[in-house]
């Protein structure tokens, strides 16, 4: 019965890594895809005018209040999922 316990845990432990990890890098493509997508759309409409700066680091701020609110439903609905999981 104790070798049962301890591989549940070892799958629970790699399962939080990847969930970690994959917060990370929804986190972080999140930012990095409104930050190229201002430089991409203030090429587009001006290229000469510092409008690509201005764009991107709009986009940088988007990036990062849209990546905490996806952080925050997905722990969510993680912590929504193991209460419901366990009973």
């Amino acid at each position: 019965m104790g070798i049962v316990y301890l591989e549940r845990n070892k799958i629970s432990k790699a399962k939080r890594l990847f969930m970690a990890y994959m917060m990370v890098m929804q986190f972080f493509f999140t930012v990095l895809g409104l930050a190229l997508f201002g430089y991409w759309l203030g090429g587009k409409i001006n290229p000469d005018s510092s409008l690509q700066l201005i764009l991107t680091g709009l986009g940088l701020g988007v990036g990062v209040i849209f990546g905490f609110i996806v952080l925050i439903q997905f722990v969510r609905s993680e912590e929504r999922y193991e209460r419901n999981a366990r009973h």
